[in-house]
Formats: structure tokens, sequence, C-alpha cells
């Protein structure tokens, strides 16, 4: 485990792919802390790692992809709860189900101080939290919905996981402004899913994002 901020830590390395990887990231709060994305199921140094930081109050994925073994793993060992969207749950349900489904209007002590973004468009349930830290910094984290890549940023649409360019787009107009000081995705090519960004860089990155969809998919 990496500690990034006083309340931030980043588990190791995941490889999804040739190229594309993954981090989960521990948000200590005193209602409880918030494992957000997921790992494999063979990272046990950093379940160790967590459980000495307090353990987990509730898990919260992103969106189906970060569906796996560990997800009952992280339950069973810290007695949490699991948070996702409804429109991926048929996706999920199979291998853990949720005890919270999160999205816009979502009201739970645990989520306190916690904007939920419901951003289909790389799946239906894609959701993207945005959190104003006690410690000074604001932290964004976007999922899959649109990731650091080498030194830019890319967006995924694939229909095998129902995925809706023209939503994307939309959502990706609701986050323009949605700035933080630090843009944490899910999966990201290069060296990182962390990136900080400026409220400029980032509206920047993101209206390239949207004028690509819009020239690739007529949306």
């Amino acid at each position: 485990m990496k500690q990034l901020e006083p309340d931030l830590w980043q588990t190791s390395r995941r490889e999804l792919l040739d190229g594309v990887h993954s981090h989960a990231y521990l948000l200590t709060r005193p209602q409880g802390n918030l494992l957000i994305y997921s790992l494999g199921e063979d990272q046990q140094d950093d379940l160790d790692a967590i459980e000495q930081l307090g353990g987990v109050a509730m898990q919260v994925l992103s969106h189906r992809d970060e569906t796996g073994p560990a997800l009952c793993q992280i339950r069973d060992r810290f007695a949490s709860r699991l948070g996702y969207h409804q429109a991926d749950d048929h996706a999920i349900r199979g291998t853990a189900a949720a005890d919270l489904f999160v999205g816009d209007d979502c009201a739970d002590q645990q989520l306190q101080g916690i904007d939920v973004l419901h951003t289909p468009g790389h799946t239906p349930g894609s959701i993207c939290l945005r959190y104003e830290s006690p410690h000074g910094k604001s932290y964004l984290f976007t999922g899959d919905t649109i990731v650091p890549n080498s030194g830019g940023w890319a967006t995924g649409v694939y229909p095998e996981i129902e995925g809706d360019a023209g939503a994307l787009v939309e959502s990706l107009s609701r986050l323009r402004d949605q700035t933080a000081d630090l843009i944490i995705s899910s999966a990201f090519g290069g060296q990182d899913g962390v990136v900080e960004i400026t409220p400029d860089e980032w509206r920047d990155a993101v209206d390239q994002r949207i004028a690509s969809l819009k020239m690739h998919f007529n949306c």
C-alpha cells in the first residue's frame, strides 16, 4: 500500500491486460473506511495493510468490470458492505450482490460527504465519486469513464459491456465542471492512474474526449 494523501491509500498495481493496469484506493474516514474499485484475488499483502489501516466499512465499485473473486474475500474478511449502481447489477450479482445500490440520490451514513455521479456510457451503471478531503485536496474517482493513458486521456465504448457513446458524451459533459485536484481512475494506461490537474486542463481533456467520441460515433 502506498500513501498518497493523509486519508488516501493506493493498493499495489494489478495488470488487467497488456499495458493496462489498475489500483484500488482506501479512503480513511471516521464513519468507516471506503474501498473504491477492487483488487485481484492474490493481493493478500494489500488486504493485510488495509486491515492495519482499520479495514473496510464499504466497498464501492465504479462499474461492472471490477467484479471478481476478491469481492467475496473482502466482504468475508472485513464484514464490509458492497455498493454499486443498479444498472450494472445483472452483471455483478452472480459474484457478489449489492448491500446498497449507489446513485445520484444515495443517502447513506458511510457515503456522507461523497458526491455520487451516475455517468453511464462505458457501462450502464458506471459511476464517479467526488470528495472534498478535510485535509485540503479534492478527489474525483472516474472509474473507467475517462482514464489516463500514457500522458493523454482515453474513453472506451464496448458493445460487449453495453457501452453507449451517446450516453458517454452526456456523462462527460456532466463531468466537465466536476473539477478536482486529483483525478483517480480505475483502469489506466501508462505509469499511473492518479493525475494532479488544474481545472482548465481537466476541461480541455474532457472536451477532447467528447469531440473524439462525436467524430467516431456520430453522436
